[in-house]
């Protein structure tokens, strides 16, 4: 079979594998290599182990210019220290609002809200 013959076969099973998504890919490989495991049997005794070599050989290089999945950096999901100075600034606003209505709830959230933006004031400062 010529070059030529060989790319047709070859491309018209590629765009029959990919057309056909009904078959999983695990049982796509072991169709492959099944196939290529039938021709090396059908080969001449003297050439089986070159070609096994080749189609090892061959498979190794098409596979190993796949990026293997990497794990993210431990480092990238360190935790950083949380600032409460935007939460202070957030419940002392909601406090002020809430004082006009409910007087001690909004008191208490003014509170707490002043206690975290002082709080966050100093982790801010410190760090520089």
């Amino acid at each position: 079979m010529s070059k030529q013959g060989e790319y047709a076969y070859s491309r018209r099973d590629n765009e029959r594998a990919q057309d056909d998504f009904g078959v999983g890919t695990e049982q796509e490989v072991e169709r492959l290599v099944g196939e290529i495991g039938s021709v090396i049997r059908a080969a001449e005794p003297q050439r089986r182990a070159g070609l096994k070599e080749l189609a090892e050989t061959l498979v190794r290089e098409e596979i190993s210019p796949i990026p293997a999945p990497t794990e993210p950096d431990k480092e990238s999901f360190a935790q950083r220290r949380v600032n409460p100075l935007a939460g202070g600034i957030f419940l002392t606003i909601l406090g002020a609002g809430l004082a006009l209505i409910v007087t001690p709830v909004g008191l208490g959230l003014v509170l707490i809200g002043l206690l975290l933006v002082i709080w966050g004031a100093i982790m801010s400062w410190a760090k520089e």
